[in-house]
C-alpha cells in the first residue's frame, strides 16, 4: 500500500479510476454536485429572491429561463455530436460546469435584477449543455448489462445533492437571506465535482482534433442523424411524448416553491422541511427504479412513472390544502426520483450505440424547449393570482398526453453496455 501511495499522482489516479466502481461512483458524485446549482439557482433561493424579495413577476424569471433555454436547445445536438466525433466527453463535461461555476460565483457579488437574470441565463445555458456530456458517459462508467442500475444509482445521487444542497445552504440563508446562497452553491459545486473530473478519462484521441472542423462535421452529421432517426422504430415517438410529459415536469420542478408559499402559505423552514421528505422520496424512488428499469424494462418503467405524476398532480389540483400536500409530495418524489433514470435508459436503448451523445442531445434539445414552454404558459395563467389550480390542470393534461403517446414508442430490450 505504501508502495503504492509513493507513486506519481496521476498513476495512483490512474490505478484508482480503472476499478470497476470507481468511475460509476464518481460519475454520480457529479449529479450530486451540479444539484447545488439546481437548488440555489433554478428551483429556489434565485427565484425567492427575485420574486420575494425584489417583486419581479414569475413571467419575467420564466423569459430568462426561457432565453437560456433557447440557446441550449440549439446547441445540444451539434454538442452530443461533437462529443461523439471526438470522443473528448468528459473534458467537455469538465469545461462547460467550470463556466457555470465561474459565473455563479460572479452572480453572488450582483445585486442589480437584470445583470443578475442575464448572468443567471448564461450560466443556466453551461449547467443545461453539461447534462449531455454527463448522460453520455453513462455507456462507458456501467457495467456490462447493468445500464438501468447504473443511471438510477447517478439520479438516487442526485436527489441525495437536493437534501445536501438544501442542508448545507440554509445556513447561509437563515444568516443572511435568499441571495448568500449563490456564492457558496458554486463552491460545492466544485468541490463534488472534483471526483469526476480526477477520475473519469477520456479515451485517447486517435487524431489530433480541430474544433473548428469538428464542429462543421457535426452538424452535418447532425443533420444525417436526424434523417437517420426517422427509420429507428418509436425514437419521434419517443421525443414527443418526453416533450409533452416534461412541459409538466420541468414547470412544477422549477415553480414549486413559489407555488407552495404563495398558494399553500408554508414559511421558509415548513417549504425546506417538505422538499427534504420529497427529496428523500425521490432518492428512495431512484434506487427502487434502478432495479426495477432491468427487471421491468425501462419503457413500461416509464409508463408507471407519468402514470404515477399524473394522478399525483390531479389530486394537488383538486385538493388544494396543505395537508394533503404532505401526502401527494412523496408520491412526487418517488416518481421524479427515476423519471430521467428510466428515460435515459429507454432512449439508448432505443438509439445505435455509436451515436448516443446524438440522440442523447435531440432529446436534450426536446427537454429544454420543454422548459421554455411549459414555464412560460404557466407565467401568463398565475399573472391572475386566482389561477394557480387552474395551472396545475394544464400540467395534468400534459402528462395525459404524454403517458398516450409513450404507448406508441416499441418496448425494447436492453442494449449491452
Amino acid at each position: 500500500m505504501a508502495q503504492v501511495a509513493r507513486q506519481h499522482p496521476s498513476n495512483l489516479l490512474t490505478i484508482i479510476s480503472s476499478r470497476p466502481h470507481a468511475a460509476l461512483l464518481a460519475w454520480a458524485s457529479f449529479d450530486l454536485a451540479n444539484t447545488f446549482f439546481a437548488v440555489a439557482m433554478i428551483t429556489f433561493y434565485f427565484p425567492l429572491w427575485l420574486i420575494e424579495d425584489r417583486g419581479v413577476p414569475e413571467l419575467l424569471f420564466s423569459v430568462a429561463l426561457s432565453g437560456s433555454m433557447i440557446g441550449v436547445a440549439l446547441l445540444m445536438p451539434i454538442c452530443g455530436a461533437m462529443a461523439d466525433a471526438t470522443g473528448q466527453r468528459m473534458r467537455y463535461l469538465r469545461w462547460t460546469s467550470l463556466v457555470c461555476i465561474g459565473l455563479t460565483f460572479l452572480l453572488g457579488w450582483v445585486d442589480h435584477v437584470g445583470l443578475a437574470l442575464g448572468l443567471f441565463a448564461l450560466a443556466n445555458a453551461a449547467y443545461q449543455l453539461g447534462t449531455v456530456f454527463y448522460d453520455a458517459l453513462l455507456r462507458q462508467v456501467a457495467l456490462k448489462g447493468r445500464l438501468g442500475q447504473a443511471s438510477g444509482f447517478g439520479s438516487a445521487f442526485g436527489y441525495l445533492g437536493s437534501m445536501v444542497g438544501l442542508s448545507f445552504l440554509w445556513p447561509f440563508v437563515q444568516s443572511a437571506g435568499y441571495h448568500a446562497a449563490v456564492i457558496p452553491s458554486a463552491i460545492y459545486f466544485l468541490l463534488f465535482a472534483l471526483p469526476s473530473f480526477l477520475l473519469i478519462r477520456d479515451p485517447a484521441p486517435t487524431s489530433s482534433v480541430l474544433p473548428r472542423k469538428t464542429a462543421r462535421e457535426a452538424i452535418r452529421q447532425l443533420g444525417k442523424t436526424l434523417r437517420q432517426s426517422r427509420t429507428i422504430p418509436g425514437v419521434w415517438w419517443f421525443f414527443l411524448a418526453s416533450f409533452l410529459s416534461l412541459n409538466a415536469i420541468n414547470t412544477i420542478l422549477i415553480f414549486m416553491a413559489i407555488y407552495t408559499k404563495r398558494v399553500l402559505g408554508f414559511s421558509d423552514s415548513e417549504m425546506i422541511r417538505f422538499f427534504l421528505v420529497g427529496q428523500g422520496s425521490a432518492v428512495l424512488g431512484a434506487l427502487a427504479g434502478a432495479r426495477v428499469i432491468d427487471r421491468l424494462g425501462a419503457h413500461r418503467t416509464l409508463g408507471f412513472i407519468w402514470l404515477g405524476w399524473t394522478v399525483a398532480l390531479a389530486l394537488a389540483a383538486w385538493l388544494v390544502n396543505p395537508a394533503w400536500l404532505w401526502v401527494i409530495g412523496p408520491v412526487i418524489g418517488c416518481c421524479l426520483g427515476p423519471t430521467w433514470a428510466t428515460s435515459r435508459v429507454l432512449l439508448i436503448q432505443l438509439c445505435p450505440k455509436h451515436q448516443t451523445a446524438e440522440f442523447l442531445g435531440l432529446a436534450g434539445l426536446l427537454s429544454r424547449v420543454s422548459s421554455i414552454i411549459g414555464p412560460l404558459i404557466w407565467g401568463v395563467i398565475v399573472l391572475d393570482p386566482t389561477q394557480y389550480r387552474q395551472a396545475v390542470w394544464v400540467l395534468v393534461g400534459l402528462m395525459v398526453m404524454g403517458v398516450a403517446v409513450l404507448q406508441k414508442v416499441p418496448k425494447t430490450k436492453e442494449v449491452a453496455g
